[in-house]
């Protein structure tokens, strides 16, 4: 499979990720229980989150489309997607959410390896000197 294919391909299942981000935390933004968190989230937060997650759904989708992807936005969504998994397994650790939220963010880890490894391999092979 071709590093392009592989990228696109990881931006596009990312996208769902985010809409299924959305899906948790907009519902509490209007003081609906969402059944997949399990902690209280004041709706300004739960709001706040939840725009961004979209936002950066967006922008994974307008990356999926372009012709050429752009390696610094992916180095972006790479970084908050560990930063995402990191934050959620350091709070888990010191008991402030349930470890099971840690286990539900390993996709963002699994993404933000895929994003950054793509980002760090060159965009254009070298030709080979015989």
């Amino acid at each position: 499979m071709s590093k392009d294919r592989v990228i696109r391909s990881a931006l596009w299942a990312t996208v769902l990720l985010n809409a299924l981000g959305v899906y948790v935390f907009l519902p509490l933004a209007h003081r609906v229980a969402s059944p997949l968190m399990p902690v209280d989230v004041p709706r300004f937060f739960a709001a706040q989150i939840g725009f961004t997650i979209a936002l950066f759904g967006g922008v994974y989708a307008w990356l999926a489309m372009q012709p050429q992807v752009n390696r610094a936005l992916v180095v972006v969504g790479g970084l908050g997607k560990l930063g995402f998994f990191g934050l959620t397994l350091l709070y888990a650790l010191l008991g402030d959410v349930p470890i099971s939220m840690a286990l539900t963010a390993t996709p963002d880890l699994v993404f933000a390896t895929i994003f950054l490894w793509w980002a760090r391999t060159p965009a254009h092979p070298e030709p080979t000197r015989s």
